[in-house]
């Protein structure tokens, strides 16, 4: 897996928004291996299913 290192593509140097790139996990400049490319949608569906996650296993260990 190439990575893309143009720096436009790349916000606050850690977010990778490339709309012209049809995948959705691309390689890391540095760090982790991937990160998603927040161009596409999929990948908002992802951080707000993970954040829905985290935040309802808060509640439920609240409510004990």
């Amino acid at each position: 897996m190439r990575t893309d290192r143009n720096p436009e593509h790349w916000k606050l140097l850690v977010f990778y928004f490339n709309p012209e790139e049809s995948r959705l996990f691309v390689a890391k400049r540095t760090g982790l291996p991937v990160t998603l490319n927040f161009a596409k949608p999929m990948a908002w569906a992802i951080i707000a299913a993970t954040l829905g996650m985290v935040t309802m296993a808060a509640i439920v260990n609240n409510l004990r």
